[in-house]
């Protein structure tokens, strides 16, 4: 399909980099993209107040996938990326009544250091020898789905799964395990537990290759962010592309099928300012949900698949402190906190250890999530309580004292889709309802990958099929 008007549906960062590839394959395309809130890049913002540089929600990306770092390159802005400071590169686990860091050499799921997490002070010895009798457990033969709590628990025990696994895992997705799909999440574990038969013995063959990586200078698993903060990227992107019809307040009431392709329905942000666009080519850069309720006089069958995916919300507390307040010096990039413990915070993060200009000197910058899958209930509480609840998991972990000079509280609804079971198998039928209709894309989060880079190249991507229609 040569589409000479395509019409974006969400203005994140999948919707920019939809629009940034069409620009790039079809220079000559009318593309617009349209917004439903006054402001672009959707969950991505930054703000900068009193010194601090406070990110909203994600705060960097990483270069593998390459698909985030490659569009900066494209945009040739890669010289104003800052890597993380490299003085404690790595998370912390907390326990009761203190934390430890992560054995070095465990990637979520793939140990490659032995020794370092036989030695950790995290697990039991009984908990220990149960790990190292992973490479005795068969594999499981994959006929059906499996969940993070059960794939995890076969391979390596109920306490290296409660202590390390689940909150490593808790930090990226906030997803209830016992209904996290690996096939969706984390298929690359179930690859390897096809390939090695063992996840220590696939975590051998990766620390060699490692070591021949690092031996030749090659880029592989490092973190990046813009200098000036996460909304640096969204604003690269829009500045790239100066043909592009950028609509702000354009809230999309519905889509239609019409001879010339689609009709997409905005109303502006004063419920009078009706606007009907006739486009070629739909790209729905939505959540699944929003995606479904425009979809659903088109195709109920789609639809309804749509409304399967669930989300979660979640809260974001920063918080602005002294360095003397903590009552431990503290250089690590973030705390990640066991759902077994029974408390608040999913995970607190360290933004001014992880980058240069953050905060102040002397000072620090932290977020602290709460809420997620798991603890829908907290999202609702007011600031005050969330702020409470912040300052507490500090005080138990790094023994912070006082009260912070600076705080925000920041609230993502419905925000985090859940990879539930069978959750590729939806993804799978969704798509390929969708290629009944000439002309439509689904992009975002929702379907195939979180996080920046996932994001992106599923804006790519959506791209990529519009064009070969």
């Amino acid at each position: 399909m040569k589409s000479q008007t395509i019409t974006i549906v969400g203005g994140g960062i999948t919707g920019l980099s939809a629009a940034f590839f069409a620009q790039r394959a079809m220079p000559d395309a009318q593309i617009t993209v349209l917004e439903s809130s006054e402001l672009w890049g959707g969950v991505l913002q930054t703000e900068s107040t009193e010194g601090y540089l406070i990110e909203h929600s994600a705060d960097m990306f990483t270069t593998d996938p390459e698909s985030a770092i490659q569009i900066c390159e494209h945009l040739g802005k890669t010289d104003e990326l800052l890597q993380t400071i490299p003085i404690d590169d790595r998370a912390y686990v907390a326990t009761e009544d203190t934390i430890h860091p992560v054995p070095r050499g465990l990637s979520l799921m793939l140990p490659s250091d032995l020794e370092s997490i036989l030695a950790t002070p995290l697990l039991s010895e009984a908990a220990k020898d149960r790990f190292q009798a992973e490479e005795q457990i068969a594999p499981n033969d994959w006929i059906q789905d499996e969940s993070l709590l059960s794939f995890a628990t076969r391979r390596f025990g109920r306490e290296v799964y409660e202590t390390l696994i689940q909150p490593l895992v808790g930090g990226i997705y906030t997803a209830d395990p016992e209904k996290l799909s690996m096939q969706a999440t984390m298929a690359r574990f179930v690859a390897m537990e096809k390939q090695h038969g063992s996840l220590i013995q696939a975590g051998r063959v990766a620390r060699g290759k490692a070591i021949q990586r690092e031996a030749s200078g090659a880029r592989y698993g490092m973190f990046r962010a813009p200098e000036q903060g996460i909304s640096e990227l969204i604003r690269w992107i829009m500045e790239s592309l100066p043909k592009v019809d950028f609509q702000i307040n354009s809230s999309v009431e519905s889509v239609a099928k019409v001879d010339a392709g689609w009709q997409v329905t905005t109303v502006g942000s004063d419920s009078k300012a009706v606007q009907k666009l006739e486009t070629e080519g739909l790209v729905l850069a939505t959540s699944a949900k929003i995606s479904g309720r425009l979809l659903q006089s088109v195709d109920g069958e789609l639809a309804k698949d749509l409304a399967k995916i669930e989300a979660a919300s979640s809260a974001v507390v920063i918080l602005g402190i002294d360095r003397e307040q903590l009552g431990q010096e503290f250089s690590g990039y973030g705390i990640i906190v066991p759902s077994m413990l029974d408390r608040d915070v999913i995970a607190t993060s360290f933004g001014s250890n992880k980058f240069a200009g953050r905060a102040p000197d002397g000072k620090v910058l932290i977020r602290c999530f709460i809420g997620g899958a798991l603890r829908r209930e907290l999202v609702d509480l007011d600031d005050k309580k969330l702020v409470e609840m912040a300052i507490e998991e500090l005080r138990l972990t790094v023994g912070f004292q006082g009260k912070p000079e600076l705080t925000r509280v920041i609230r993502w609804r419905n925000c985090m889709p859940q990879y539930h079971l069978g959750h590729r198998d939806l993804v799978d039928g969704i798509e390929a309802l969708t290629t009944n209709h000439q002309g439509l894309e689904l992009a975002g989060n929702s379907y195939r990958g979180v996080g920046i880079p996932a994001c992106i190249e599923s804006g790519a991507k959506a791209v990529e099929r519009l064009i070969a229609e």
